[in-house]
């Protein structure tokens, strides 16, 4: 087992321009058919050594899936470094206590903390949002078990300080909402994740390079002095129709880029030379303007990611 250097590593101690990849968990087991071909995916990404972490979802959409740790245990035994998603939508805070001594049991270092999407599918009816906390809240509970506040107080014992975890805290800002008084509440809410414990930030899927400076701008010019990695979602006509309608909350595809896209699907490849080298220019434009690494997504395999990384460095290059 080769065992890859660490998120926390490459992020604080090094300059490197890092990648990640999201991977989006199944619905069943690893053994079903959707479980087999994102396992397999996984690990054609980790044999790949320019790929850094593997960042893996939870419940995303707000539909069942089979939890992220579930995915990451074969990787993690593998050596590979794993994002894991925890978000606030199905457990209260005793329950996310409980899943985070889970992954600190399991050795998963790495956790991006979200408020979620509200559940739209369940058994027999829509599941019901928990949301005791948010993602605020998640912050601050995880910082306090990495500092070691907490106590082993059973009946009838003297309480014990319990061990502290060793989380390296991740969270999510949407900057890309045009309106002054749309995005301004998102950089606010930044700045009380990062003073919580948030130790890396994920931006929102956008297209928009101006608003992707924008943000580097703002936490400098306020001392938000964490590493920022930047969201790539790779389009098709599929997903840019998607995106455009407003399926994603935050997610926006003009009606330019809307229409650049559909032309392109309707290309005798459906537009996938378009929409790699569209993705790797964004990587190019990122590291460009100074963010630490991307952080791709997409349907798409493990072959099409590597040929991302393969256009975006010929552009880094010039």
């Amino acid at each position: 087992m080769q065992q890859t250097a660490t998120l926390r590593h490459l992020l604080e101690e090094t300059d490197r321009f890092i990648t990640c990849v999201e991977l989006v968990t199944s619905r069943g087991t690893l053994a079903d058919r959707g479980g087999k071909r994102v396992l397999e995916m996984a690990q054609a990404l980790a044999a790949d050594p320019r790929f850094d972490a593997l960042s893996i979802t939870d419940n995303p959409g707000g539909n069942p899936m089979i939890s992220a740790d579930a995915l990451g245990t074969p990787l993690k035994e593998s050596g590979q470094e794993v994002i894991i998603h925890l978000s606030c939508k199905d457990f209260n805070r005793n329950g996310l206590m409980g899943q985070a001594w889970k992954l600190a049991d399991g050795g998963f270092d790495n956790i991006l903390t979200l408020s979620g999407d509200y559940p739209i599918a369940g058994y027999q009816g829509q599941s019901s949002g928990v949301f005791d906390i948010d993602s605020v809240g998640l912050l601050q509970l995880l910082s306090d078990m990495n500092e070691g506040h907490f106590e082993d107080a059973s009946p009838g014992r003297k309480p014990r300080p319990l061990k502290p975890t060793r989380f390296f805290l991740g969270a999510v800002v949407n900057n890309h909402k045009r309106l002054e008084a749309e995005v301004m509440p998102q950089y606010f809410k930044l700045a009380k994740k990062i003073r919580t414990g948030a130790r890396f930030i994920i931006n929102q899927i956008g297209y928009d390079a101006r608003k992707q400076d924008e943000l580097l701008k703002y936490m400098a010019l306020h001392g938000l002095r964490v590493p920022v990695i930047a969201n790539v979602f790779v389009l098709s006509g599929g997903v840019a129709r998607f995106f455009h309608a407003g399926r994603i909350p935050g997610v926006e595809v003009t009606d330019e880029l809307l229409a650049v896209a559909q032309k392109q699907a309707a290309s005798p490849d459906k537009g996938r030379a378009f929409f790699l080298e569209f993705a790797a220019q964004q990587c190019a434009i990122a590291r460009g303007l100074g963010y630490r690494g991307v952080y791709l997504g997409g349907h798409i395999g493990a072959e099409e990611y590597g040929r991302i990384l393969e256009l975006a460095a010929q552009y880094a290059a010039d």
